[in-house]
C-alpha cells in the first residue's frame, strides 16, 4: 500500500496520473542516473515539497520531463505535457485549470537545465496543474 501511495504522489509532482509501468521504470532508470535514493524522495514529500531541492533531486526531474517528451532540450514541451494528461481520466474534467497553469508555467528558465525543470514542475504543483493536488 505505501509503495502505491508514494508513487501516486510522486507521479502527482511530476505531472503523470499513473504509475503504470513504463513510468515506473523511467523512475528507475533516473533515479539510478542522477543517484537519487527514495530517502531523498520521500524526504522531499515530507517537507511538502517545500525543502531546498538537492541538485540532483532537480536532474531528476529534468530527467523525467525529458525521458516523458516534456523537455526537449531545455525547453518546456507544455503541449506535450497537456497532451499526457489529457489521456489520465481523473482529470478530463479539470483541463481548463490545467491548461492555465500550464500556460503560465511554460517560460519559466531556471540557471540551468536540471533547475528549469524543477521549476516548471513546483509552478504546475503551484497552480493545481496536476492531478492529485485537487
Amino acid at each position: 500500500m505505501k509503495a502505491t501511495l508514494f508513487c501516486v504522489a510522486l507521479a502527482a509532482l511530476l505531472a503523470v496520473g499513473q504509475c503504470d509501468p513504463d513510468f515506473r521504470q523511467i523512475m528507475q532508470q533516473c533515479m539510478a542516473s542522477t543517484q537519487v535514493t527514495e530517502a531523498d524522495l520521500k524526504e522531499f514529500m515530507a517537507s511538502g515539497m517545500q525543502g531546498n531541492a538537492k541538485e540532483n533531486l532537480k536532474c531528476y526531474t529534468k530527467c523525467l520531463m525529458e525521458k516523458q517528451g516534456h523537455l526537449v532540450n531545455g525547453q518546456f514541451n507544455a503541449q506535450a505535457l497537456l497532451d499526457t494528461l489529457k489521456n489520465v481520466p481523473q482529470i478530463k474534467d479539470k483541463m481548463d485549470e490545467i491548461t492555465s497553469g500550464v500556460n503560465a508555467c511554460k517560460d519559466i528558465k531556471g540557471t540551468n537545465d536540471c533547475d528549469t525543470a524543477f521549476k516548471i514542475t513546483m509552478c504546475l504543483k503551484e497552480h493545481k496543474a496536476m492531478p492529485g493536488h485537487h
